[in-house]
């Protein structure tokens, strides 16, 4: 009986550890077809930052079969959704959509940002333009900078949010102009759509499919990018050297990437870095993209570090110069 006893308790002990080492293994593959792979999307829905994380999102859970869903977590110029991404775990279920954005959050001490991030890829360019609403006395950049010039203060100049890039940009060009404007942050790109289209902002920085989206409510002023826009819709709009200022000098875009939180494993990193390959070169996101204006500058792991440290390289000098710069190593 004793014998028999054993061999029993033996034979649960093995089962038992055959059962965890099956599970074991199954926690070990990456990425787990029975979880979500988290997208956080730093501001509101409906701007362009979200619009092309939701394109994203589709094709990459298309081409990979696994489910990626975007979340939105607004607040303190995209500060606060960095955080959501920094402070969870570093198992590839989770990722920022990043950018200038970022870049621009961590200089600014609002968060540890790139700091504490790993770069996985580049995606694309998003031109800003400078707009008013259609109804506005002003019909080029010279006379809304002359009106500006003025009447300092009156006029408001409104971003997506100071720790974003049209924030930084704003900034320039107030600076650029002898702070003739009344710079003003909204709560991302839908926030402050609605509050140029409302009459409570005079005249916005946005993306170009901002405006493209709004083209019947919105006069464009001037394309930031140095050359024009590539979309017949917008290809008479006047970049800033055009509109009789070469000189000026500040961010002409938001650049759009993927990055996740140190530490993620390099397998994690790969798999994701992959997927977005083929989600990017997609028929679907490609068309996406013209349609959008986008301006793409694909890569990834490594080779998206390295182009990343020039866009770090290009932001410290404007930010120092605007009195924003509060980076803490």
């Amino acid at each position: 009986m004793k014998k028999k006893s054993i061999v029993v308790i033996l034979l649960v002990l093995l089962a038992g550890m055959t059962f965890l080492a099956a599970a074991g293994s199954k926690e070990a593959i990456y990425p787990d077809p029975e979880k979500n792979i988290t997208i956080v999307v730093p501001h509101s829905p409906g701007g362009s930052t979200d619009l092309i994380f939701r394109t994203l999102a589709e094709e990459m859970k298309r081409v990979s079969g696994v489910n990626f869903i975007v979340t939105n977590i607004t607040g303190a110029g995209s500060a606060t959704g960095t955080n959501e991404v920094i402070n969870g775990k570093a198992d590839g279920y989770m990722f920022l959509g990043a950018g200038t954005h970022t870049t621009a959050a961590t200089m600014q001490g609002l968060t540890k940002g790139y700091l504490e991030l790993d770069h996985v890829a580049a995606l694309n360019w998003d031109p800003f333009i400078i707009a008013v609403r259609t109804d506005k006395p002003w019909t080029t950049l010279k006379e809304l900078i002359e009106d500006a010039k003025s009447r300092p203060g009156k006029i408001t100049l409104g971003n997506a949010g100071m720790g974003g890039a049209t924030g930084v940009a704003s900034v320039g060009l107030n600076l650029a102009f002898g702070k003739s404007f009344n710079v003003t942050p909204f709560n991302g790109g839908a926030d402050l759509i609605s509050s140029v289209l409302g009459g409570h902002c005079d005249v916005g920085i946005f993306s170009q499919s901002e405006v493209i989206a709004n083209k019947e409510s919105f006069r464009p002023l001037a394309i930031l990018a140095d050359e024009r826009s590539s979309l017949a819709s917008l290809d008479s709009v006047p970049n800033l050297s055009d509109a009789g200022y070469p000189d000026i000098t500040i961010p002409g875009g938001s650049f759009r990437s993927i990055m996740v939180k140190k530490g993620t494993g390099e397998a994690e990193k790969k798999w994701l870095a992959e997927t977005a390959d083929k989600a990017f070169h997609s028929e679907n996101f490609q068309k996406f993209m013209k349609n959008s204006g986008l301006i793409p500058v694909f890569s990834t792991l490594e080779d998206f570090a390295a182009y990343d440290a020039t866009i770090v390289a290009d932001y410290e000098p404007i930010l120092k110069e605007a009195g924003l710069y509060k980076l803490t190593k």
